[in-house]
């Protein structure tokens, strides 16, 4: 994990520096667009980890209906999760 904060902090500074040309790291607006693409990267990572864990629930029984209806209720909330890094 806390490889994952250096890297997203390092790409978040990437970030900064390349759409805020002719300003220093210390500007305001420079800490603000590092700090909201910081976040950004966060959440992305923490909704990927969500959506990993329903891809992992799977129900197995004796009724396939049932089964199917769990696992396809599993797969759109995975979807619907990955979605919304989309909007």
């Amino acid at each position: 994990m806390k490889e994952d904060i250096i890297k997203w902090a390092r790409q978040a500074a990437e970030y900064a520096d390349t759409h805020t040309k002719d300003m220093e790291p210390n500007d305001d607006e420079w800490s603000a667009l590092r700090d909201k693409r910081f976040a950004e990267l966060v959440r992305a990572d923490e909704r990927e980890a969500c959506a990993k864990v329903c891809d992992r629930m799977v129900m197995y029984g004796p009724v396939a209906e049932v089964q199917q209806r769990y696992n396809k209720a599993y797969a759109d909330c995975r979807d619907a999760i990955r979605a919304r890094g989309q909007s």
